[in-house]
């Protein structure tokens, strides 16, 4: 995801756009083991792990069939149409 897309994602947030869109893919990431809060920037996917999306087991460390959290914060990255989830949840 470029800058212009991150960008794009704070904007949408800040105006409320595509609220649906977020909502339901929020609900879905909040039911993941790499969501996580952090106090100032929010739910975000939590690129310090990787997940096998096989077995669901999470690992601090890359292994073969792991995939590893973007680090987005989710409330802008899940407004944009054409983002992805990195594990391919949405």
């Amino acid at each position: 995801m470029g800058l212009g897309a991150i960008i794009n994602g704070h904007i949408k947030e800040f105006t409320g756009q595509n609220n649906d869109l977020s909502n339901w893919r929020m609900d879905i990431c909040r039911e993941c083991p790499l969501f996580k809060v952090k106090p100032v920037a929010g739910p975000i996917c939590n690129n310090n792990k990787y997940l096998n999306i096989n077995t669901g087991d999470v690992s601090d460390t890359p292994k073969n069939g792991y995939r590893r959290g973007c680090g987005c914060r989710l409330q802008a990255k899940t407004r944009l149409e054409n983002s992805k989830c990195p594990l391919g949840k949405w």
